[in-house]
């Protein structure tokens, strides 16, 4: 009788851990983590400060501050990619690569009032997108394989503010180069780990405006 209830058991957890614990998503959670992640990642384009000629973030200028960060929303493979789409080292510092370097130091260049670059080009095909922050999670595709989860959006439309508002030029969007809508294309592959959706790998292709 025991080896009946104990081959049982054993019958139950394997079914339990091939047939649900690989084939069904928490997708509250999943969205939770999601969220927070891109929140967490726009963290690191703010606070700028300035050494020599490089830009960097004042807070978070060092591994082990982006580490700590990151810390339980992605793996390893996924916080370098972060850290190398927006970052390069310089005396033992993470400054930001040059396109941001070239948007920060034409913002601080009070003499030109017509500036060349906007916050919204520099970041838009780059995993800063806010865009990201604010697209229905409804929108969304999602697919799953083993303990891999990936997040699809495809020419996912996101609306900024209407273009026929009064004084829409002051509009906190409008005035960092957003157009009032745009379409965004991306996918971010999250690998399930002890109840929590880490960050592996991710693709940012917006459409042409």
């Amino acid at each position: 009788m025991k080896k009946i209830l104990i081959w049982a058991a054993v019958i139950t957890l394997f079914f339990i851990t091939t047939f649900i614990g690989t084939g069904i998503v928490n997708e509250e959670k999943l969205k939770s983590d999601y969220y927070v992640l891109i929140a967490d990642i726009g963290e690191l384009f703010k606070d700028h400060a300035q050494k020599e000629d490089y830009f960097y973030n004042r807070s978070y200028s060092r591994s082990e501050e982006i580490a700590q960060l990151l810390e339980g929303r992605v793996t390893d493979k996924g916080f370098h990619l972060i850290v190398q789409s927006i970052f390069d080292e310089f005396n033992e510092l993470y400054v930001y690569k040059p396109q941001y370097q070239e948007y920060i130091s034409d913002t601080r260049n009070f003499s030109q009032k017509q500036k060349e670059t906007n916050y919204y080009d520099t970041v838009r095909d780059t995993i800063l997108n806010p865009a990201l922050g604010l697209i229905p999670f409804e929108a969304l595709k999602i697919t799953k394989d083993k303990n891999r989860v990936v997040i699809t959006g495809q020419d996912v439309l996101v609306v900024f503010y209407d273009n026929r508002e009064k004084f829409v030029e002051y509009h906190r969007y409008a005035r960092f180069g957003f157009p009032p809508s745009d379409y965004i294309s991306f996918s971010l592959a999250f690998i399930y780990d002890n109840g929590i959706y880490l960050l592996d790998d991710f693709i940012i292709n917006p459409q042409a405006m």
